[in-house]
């Protein structure tokens, strides 16, 4: 009975030159309007879904063109209208290009042409997914779904949670075996979309024996589970080169090209950086031997390779990839993501890794680089890789992978600490918003625009169209550049508080949130939580210019409430908040616990102690802190907050300081 509520969707009438020419016209008009890869595409259930299950078990009974009324008026058209109130709804909040299907019908067409259709609108135009509630009931939304996750694209849910492979899986399966599944005949297509989710969910190293493999064998052997490099490989025949192995773009796997200039030919037109490398190496000896990076004359490359293989060598040429555009490399195993920016996965050896548990790396470069990393293997797996926000390799996509094999050891615990190299690429205020994001914390919607990477947001709204500018610099620098209400150009902002280029690295745009009250809270030297603030917005507290005021109880118990649930995922951290009446927002994250606590704001001893009038502002006390050190103490005199960037300043300058006439007040502290 089911097909004839389908049937207007199988009618094979329409001649395929047709559907390629109103296919292509479409693609001009979008053309016109959206630049690749710019709009967020909203899938959703049109002809099934929840509203169909229940609509079809009160009226199965009902036959031809009675079917075909009551499916129009009881599922499609109360479908479509979902479908474009929440673009709607979506265009206002993100301002951004949404794209849904709801509002395109084209007379004649059938459901494979429309899923044609939109497959190919999101391989050109889409770069996420955002997916209603009960898209595993539509062959459709599960088809679309299924091509974004092989694209590495993002899927999150209506509410903003991310959506992974795993949970879509788990979705499908029991949409399939339930109710529905008996219900919905065609849905059974939808098998197909679970054999390729199950392809794409957590996979096994296929480890034993990759050690032993040749290396273009193993590098084979990873292509086949993942986006790697373009390259072709040769071994040496009697003086000359014979192919061995290949992954170019728009080739099939192990393409054989004619000769070895025409191989590498294609290779140095398909790669993205325009160059390509010759590695040498001995079956018996996998290390490199002579080893050329960034070659880009056809002649030249060709003549290397050829004498590379006269002398007895295996010869790998595959595409440059350029470390140092705003990605990140690194590894993931043991249920743990470390990766640096500028270098390659060996990069974690070094000073200066960000480490993240797996999850949180995969939602943070989500977050970023807004796509959705291809590093999802299992705790029991290694994987070296790089992130490129340029897609790139023989699959063209953003996740490239170096190597994989099996997780030796344990799992490993990550040591989330900042600064770090990623941190300070991104910015330290950035960083830390992103952690609080991550752990679930209420962080102001924000929108980052960053000297190397694109423009990313994350976080909440708050109801507020009234912007924040924040300057976020490489590392802390409490209240030395710009925090102002309203909207300026940002990049004339950086130029001109940093016309080198090498302290502030973003500028943030944040929604602001209605401030009945605004401050700050630490753990101080004796384990307890401190919280200051004052009525109305921070900056004149935070600045130091206006001293902290009792606080109203509801105020100190949701600020310690935000702390509580902070603490209980990250341990004693420092933070900025802004009361809006109901209840608290970070607006500014750090780790760690401080040495403060009653008048000592950095505790030890000084020969000489030189007195400071926080009147005199922030820059004078930065100058006073930098000519002091190793010489003398502090004595701040004035109403200064502990929480303030007064006390940031000087413990960040570690210089003995203490408070030197505090005023009398009561600050609330809790055991922390």
């Amino acid at each position: 009975m089911i097909s004839k509520a389908n049937a207007p969707l199988t009618s094979s009438e329409e001649r395929v030159s047709d559907f390629s020419d109103q296919k292509a016209l479409l693609f001009q008009a979008w053309q016109c309007v959206l630049a690749e890869s710019s709009a967020v595409y909203l899938s959703g259930p049109i002809t099934t879904g929840p509203r169909f299950l229940e609509w079809f078990v009160k009226s199965k009974s009902l036959e031809g063109a009675d079917f075909q009324k009551e499916l129009k008026a009881f599922v499609v058209e109360p479908n479509s209208r979902d479908i474009k109130d929440t673009a709607t709804q979506l265009r206002a909040e993100l301002n951004e290009p949404i794209l849904e299907p709801a509002s395109l019908y084209i007379p004649g067409w059938n459901q494979r042409q429309y899923l044609d259709l939109w497959s190919t609108v999101i391989d050109r135009f889409v770069k996420r997914l955002v997916v209603m509630s009960g898209w595993q009931y539509s062959v459709g939304c599960a088809t679309e779904l299924t091509h974004a996750f092989e694209l590495g694209l993002p899927i999150s849910t209506i509410d903003g949670e991310l959506l992974t492979v795993e949970m879509a899986c788990d979705l499908l399966e029991d949409a399939l075996r339930g109710p529905a599944g008996q219900l919905l005949p065609d849905l059974k297509q939808s098998h197909s979309n679970l054999r390729q989710l199950r392809t794409i969910a957590p996979r096994k190293a296929s480890a034993p024996g990759v050690t032993s493999l040749r290396k273009d064998e193993s590098l084979d052997h990873l292509a086949d589970t993942m986006n790697v490099a373009q390259f072709v490989s040769f071994s040496p025949a009697r003086g000359r080169l014979r192919q061995e192995y290949s992954r170019v773009l728009d080739n099939s796997p192990n393409h054989l090209f004619n000769d070895v200039r025409e191989a590498l030919s294609t290779l140095l037109e398909r790669s993205s950086e325009g160059t390509l490398n010759l590695r040498s190496f001995t079956p018996e000896s996998p290390q490199s031997r002579e080893f050329i990076y960034g070659i880009d004359n056809l002649d030249y490359a060709e003549s290397v390779a050829k004498r590379l293989g006269g002398e007895g060598l295996y010869v790998i040429a595959n595409e440059t990839i350029d470390v140092h555009d705003g990605g990140v490399s690194g590894v993931a195993m043991g249920g743990i993501t470390e990766f640096v920016p500028d270098d390659t996965p060996r990069g974690v050896e070094k000073p200066g890794v960000a480490s993240l548990p797996s999850d949180w790396a995969n939602r943070m470069l989500s977050a970023v680089y807004g796509i959705t990393p291809d590093i999802n293997f299992g705790r029991d797996v290694r994987v070296e890789f790089s992130i490129h926000p340029k897609p790139r390799g023989w699959r063209h996509a953003h996740t490239i992978g170096w190597e994989l094999g099996p997780a030796l050891g344990p799992d490993l615990t990550a040591k989330l600490a900042w600064p770090n190299l990623f941190s300070r690429l991104v910015g330290d205020k950035v960083f830390g918003l992103l952690i609080a994001h991550l752990a679930g914390l209420p962080v102001p919607y924000t929108t980052v625009m960053n000297r190397r990477i694109a423009p990313f947001s994350f976080g909440r709204q708050t109801g507020s169209l009234e912007k924040w500018l924040r300057t976020s610099p490489r590392e802390q620098l409490p209240g030395k550049f710009t925090t102002r209400k309203g909207w300026a150009d940002p990049f004339a902002l950086m130029a001109h508080e940093d016309a080198d280029g090498d302290q502030i690295v973003s500028v943030l745009s944040q929604a602001a949130v209605d401030a009945k009250y605004a401050g700050a809270a630490i753990v101080t030297a004796d384990g307890h939580l401190l919280i200051e603030g004052k009525a109305g917005e921070g900056d004149v507290f935070m600045m130091g210019s206006s001293g902290p005021q009792r606080l109203p109880l509801d105020v100190e118990l949701a600020v310690s409430s935000l702390y509580s649930r902070a603490h209980r995922v990250l341990g004693p951290v420092r933070f900025e908040w802004v009361f809006d009446g109901s209840s608290a927002w970070i607006v500014q994250l750090h780790r760690g616990a401080t040495e403060s606590s009653g008048t000592v704001v950095v505790p030890g001893e000084a020969k000489h102690w030189v007195s400071f009038d926080i009147e005199n502002g922030l820059t004078e006390l930065t100058k006073l802190v930098q000519s002091l050190r190793g010489k003398s103490g502090i004595l701040l005199r004035g109403d200064v907050g502990l929480t303030s960037h007064i006390a940031d300043v000087v413990r960040k300058g570690r210089i003995p300081t203490r408070i030197e006439k505090p005023a009398i007040r009561a600050n609330a502290v809790h055991k922390a």
